[in-house]
């Protein structure tokens, strides 16, 4: 489901005649001094008019996703930005931080995560009672001094690790940019840009500020930038400048750009933006989110552009969206504190039984029988002096020193994780690092795992690995005739970093002598001709700009087999087809759509002959395939084999046109080409009229390639019992197919796929899933839940979030696509509260940065796309495949480490306590138990462990075991009832067989057999349309530079 991220303001019908009247009886009020009439002000109060919730907030309306289900402060009050001028309001600068503490805020908030534990509460008290003048039997200082060490000592750690992160801050706010001062062009860094200045950002740099375009290298002030750092989404998207400034591309032209840049306050709607741009001696024009650029994102396949920066530093759209780094308490915390609590119950207890013999011994033993005790002044029969004494005698019951042996125990399991050498990641130089070490123990508790899916799953790079021709398939290893186990595909040589690895010489001899070689040309003119893609000559050869990876993986593809995409004019596409060139006409391109699930072009070939190329998703090709056509059952059978290996296909056919049906029909897409009414829909049926009677060629198959060692990783995290769920910003069909891919969903499961537009919607299919499992509901079954953001919207509502969570609970598996970072968090929350177990996110942009901090552990990827989720994270690793590891050694064994630690000293001060009590010493037998006990509760405890673990052991013992003895624990893990270890092929098949439980209900809408995931992500109504784009490029003329 897709839908217009634009802000839809909806009004009831009365507010509807309202601002009807106001608009005509004001039409001619003018404001001379600001250029508006009353009735648009006016107007804005209505449009503008928050929507309050009972706590006084206006809810967060994120367009990507719609989700309103948090609320958000009203907006800030709008903004006048100067350009090239100074400015008269001061604003925030671009310094941005994500530490926990400040020179001003350390002591404050320090002091109060520390006195949240019950134990420092407990010594606190403790220590101020001792200051009560003849109270204390042990001093005044005796408590005073060892709290302030352990606070000392807590405070230094946690000033090391946050002087970590501000370093991290440092490295973001100390890049360079260039922007515009005093007549020249500056290198500056990011943290001295200022609103109101004028910068310039080259292709592959990310973005300092938000900023409005101005121009760019693009025609037209287009340029493409890629903002998977803050949505997930792996296509690259189009943003356009004005027209007004497009051609303000000189040093003197920007020089000479005066006048005001009016526009909304911060908020964090990413895709939101409303503002006006008042040139001088110009009419004002309007500004909306297709003119802005966000920090974070990065600019693609665009030499350079140039823009006006209106918010800046935590002002950003970016910073908006992200939180304060929370103060975060293990479980383990959390239960000590409550057994810290129960002590001093007992300890209270013992005091007042204490306290009432005392009352009783003085009562009985009066000053004048004891006069040798002196008891004129004494102080000991008041009874509340004497609980405080024997408060402040038995305080020993609870261990000062635990809270700074944690301190100790746990840091240095920090330095463990920092200094594993396994944990390394040599490319990058990049060590794993704990940014903190109050959490450690938490990571062996860990039962549900939140990932991201771009730049944490995958590399985000694609490549093209196989496609079938007229019935045969190319693009294989050499060696297909043995069987590939684990360990050889771990021995393969690293591919370079390109977007094509199809390398199969029966394709090229196949061209030359082979009786499909008519297909073959076509096929390969097919990737060559039919796509958005925009070629670039550089000197050591042609760069393809490409919003979409899928379709810059095939024209490259494409080249390899030498069909080479070469320039692209308004009205042409010209190739050179193996040496010789040829120009093919572009009469239309029919655009892609998640509804249409293809792209088609209608050319006119060097031959003169009209023609259609089209590609898409199998079903909808297959759908318009004429009956005379070749090839289907051996190209579906190839289709099943390429989707076993988790490849993203897409098919490919081609109709010849007739000149008079062509030219009927061009006339009847004109006039619904201009519709007012339902445009899209028609000009969709309009296209259908042309995509029939299809001759299939074939299809390729595109992989996303995961990161290395991620699907071993996710088999053995499942195996530990470990819930996976991946919520990413991409289209579900992305998705889906990386499910497969890293073996998240297999082929056996069901898919219940939930994609709904409206409350009553959603709740009927959330019901009828959930009455379908019947008993089921709440156990895993062998089923994989996929949502999606809009349905999220109501699914997280309060209404439906117990049905939501109660279905995705019963699942193995559970994917939601195209979700908001605000909805992230959302899940995460959700779970973290009404499962009640420790929940872990990781990711690797800024869109993660919400989930990473609400869940109990946050890990951060040092990916591609910017530190910041790395800077708001609890672990920092530079591999997906290094969570296993990071889980099942440094997590299991610091919890065991911890809980012993603890325990015992717990067990040493009740004993020290014990051996206080004097009249207990001499019993005989109090000796023989304080041997004998521990000693029998310790072989019982080694006896049953070590039966247990020669019997059965769990995959965590097995792997600590492995561990200790330095033997690699990846080869535990992929293993067959026997023991015998799985090959790829084998541990394949056993996934596509296994069967789902008969037990388990069924619905029609539950999806038993897999549908191919398709390779397009193409961006969807944006401010280009995919027609304007490809015939706003002329690559046979220069680009202008600046």
């Amino acid at each position: 489901m897709y839908f217009n991220r634009r802000a839809k303001k909806i009004h009831t019908e009365g507010e509807q005649l309202v601002l009807t009247t106001l608009r005509l009886e004001a039409s001619d009020l003018q404001d001379p001094g600001q250029g508006t009439t009353l009735s648009a002000r006016l107007t804005d109060r209505f449009d503008k008019r928050p929507a309050c919730s009972s706590g006084g907030y206006r809810k967060a309306d994120d367009e990507m996703s719609g989700t309103t289900s948090q609320a958000d402060p009203v907006d800030a009050t709008a903004r006048s930005v100067l350009l090239n001028g100074t400015q008269t309001t001061k604003f925030c600068d671009n310094h941005v931080s994500t530490t926990k503490y400040g020179v001003l805020t350390f002591l404050p908030r320090f002091l109060y995560e520390q006195i949240r534990r019950a134990a420092n509460a407990f010594f606190l008290f403790i220590a101020l009672m001792q200051q009560i003048p003849d109270v204390s039997p042990t001093g005044r200082y005796t408590t005073l001094v060892p709290l302030i060490f352990i606070l000392t000592v807590a405070g230094i750690k946690e000033i090391i690790e946050d002087y970590k992160r501000h370093k991290a801050d440092n490295t973001v706010n100390n890049k360079t940019t260039i922007v515009l001062r005093s007549g020249a062009w500056q290198t500056i860094i990011w943290k001295q840009v200022a609103v109101g200045d004028i910068v310039k950002v080259t292709n592959g740099q990310h973005l300092p500020a938000d900023m409005v375009i101005v121009s760019s290298s693009e025609p037209q002030a287009m340029c493409y930038t890629e903002t998977s750092n803050l949505d997930g989404e792996t296509n690259l998207k189009i943003r356009q400048g004005l027209s007004l400034t497009a051609t303000y591309q000189t040093l003197e032209d920007l020089i000479g750009l005066s006048g005001r840049l009016e526009c909304e306050g911060p908020n964090r709607h990413l895709y939101d933006f409303t503002g006006t741009l008042r040139l001088e001696n110009q009419n004002p024009a309007p500004l909306g989110p297709d003119q802005v650029l966000l920090r974070g994102a990065q600019l693609r396949n665009t030499q350079w552009v140039v823009g006006i920066i209106v918010y800046t530093g935590h002002d950003s759209k970016l910073m908006q969206n992200s939180t304060k780094a929370p103060l975060k308490r293990s479980n383990v915390e959390r239960v000590t504190n409550m057994q810290i609590l129960v002590l001093f119950c007992i300890l209270l207890v013992m005091a007042l039984i204490s306290s009432v013999g005392a009352a009783i011994w003085n009562k009985q033993h009066t000053e004048e029988s004891c006069w040798y005790l002196n008891r004129a002044d004494d102080i000991s029969t008041n009874f509340a002096y004497n609980l405080l004494t024997f408060i402040i005698l038995y305080n020993n019951l609870i261990p000062i020193s635990l809270l700074v042996t944690l301190e100790v125990v746990k840091f240095t399991q920090a330095l463990f994780i920092n200094w594993d050498m396994e944990m390394y990641y040599a490319e990058t130089d990049t060590p794993a690092m704990a940014r903190t070490s109050n959490l450690n123990e938490e990571l062996g508790q860990v039962k549900y795992l939140f990932s991201d899916k771009t730049g944490t799953l995958t590399c985000n790079i694609m490549h093209f690995k196989k496609c079938t021709i007229a019935g045969l398939t190319y693009g294989h290893f050499p060696d297909l005739d043995c069987d590939r186990s684990m360990d050889d595909f771990s021995t393969l040589p690293a591919s370079p970093n390109n977007s094509t690895e199809f390398d199969d010489p029966t394709l090229v001899q196949n061209i030359e002598t082979h009786s499909t070689s008519p297909q073959i040309c076509e096929f390969l003119t097919v990737m060559a001709v039919c796509h958005t893609v925009v070629p670039e000559r550089e000197e050591n050869g042609i760069i393809y700009q490409a919003s979409s990876p899928d379709e810059g993986a095939l024209v490259k593809g494409a080249k390899g087999l030498g069909f080479v995409f070469t320039a692209r004019t308004p009205r042409s596409v010209i190739i050179e087809a193996r040496g010789k060139e040829m120009s093919y006409e572009l009469l239309n391109v029919l655009e892609f759509s998640s509804n249409r699930k293809r792209m088609s072009v209608v050319v006119r070939t060097p031959t003169g002959r009209l023609r259609l190329y089209c590609k898409g998703a199998d079903n909808v090709i297959f759908e318009r395939l004429t009956e005379a056509s070749q090839y289907k059952e051996l190209t579906m059978a190839h289709l099943e084999e390429f989707a076993t290996e988790g490849l993203r296909t897409l098919c490919f056919a081609y109709v010849d046109l007739e000149e008079e049906a062509y030219q009927e029909w061009l006339k009847e897409y004109t006039i619904i080409s201009t519709v007012l009414k339902d445009r899209a829909q028609k000009l969709e049926e309009c296209y259908e009229l042309l995509e029939k009677n299809l001759l299939l060629l074939g299809a390729t198959a595109i992989e996303d390639r995961l990161q290395a060692g991620v699907p071993e990783t996710i088999a053995t995290l499942m195996k530990a019992d470990i819930k996976i769920w991946v919520l990413t910003g991409d289209k579900q069909e992305t998705a889906i197919n990386i499910g497969y891919s890293c073996r998240l969903i297999t082929h056996g499961m069901s898919l219940i796929i939930v994609n709904e537009d409206s409350l009553d919607a959603t709740r009927a299919k959330l019901t009828a899933h959930c009455s379908s499992l019947g008993d089921s509901l709440g156990k895993e079954n062998e089923l994989a839940l996929i949502i999606d953001g809009q349905t999220l919207k109501y699914a997280l509502s309060f209404e439906l979030r117990q049905a939501f969570l109660d279905l995705a609970l019963s699942c193995k598996a559970v994917i939601c696509c195209r979700v908001s970072p605000l909805q992230k968090s959302e899940i995460v929350d959700m779970v973290k509260k009404h499962v009640k177990a420790i929940t872990l996110a990781i990711g690797d942009g800024a869109n993660d940065v919400g989930m990473i901090q609400t869940a109990h552990v946050g890990v951060g990827i040092s990916g591609n796309e910017g530190m910041q989720a790395t800077n708001s994270s609890d672990y920092s690793i530079a591999q997906f495949c290094y969570l296993e590891k990071l889980l099942l050694v440094h997590g299991a064994w610091s919890y065991n480490r911890v809980t012993k630690c603890i325990l015992y000293c717990f067990y040493k001060n009740v004993v020290l306590y014990i051996i206080e009590a004097g009249r207990v010493m001499q019993c005989w037998y109090f000796w023989l138990g304080l041997i004998l006990v521990p000693a029998a509760c310790l072989l019982k405890d080694f006896a049953w462990i070590a039966t247990r673990r020669t019997v059965r052991k769990s995959l965590l013992e097995e792997v600590q075991e492995l561990e200790a003895r330095a033997v690699d624990p990846g080869a535990a893990v992929l293993r067959d009832a026997s023991g015998r270890s799985l090959n790829e092929r084998a541990h394949l098949l056993t996934r596509v067989f296994r069967k789902a439980p008969s037990t388990v209900g069924r619905s029609n809408s539950v999806q038993q057999t897999v549908s191919h995931g398709y390779a397009f992500s193409q961006e969807e109504h944006g401010v280009v349309s995919q027609s304007e784009m490809v015939r706003s490029y002329d690559t046979t003329r220069e680009r202008p530079s600046l």
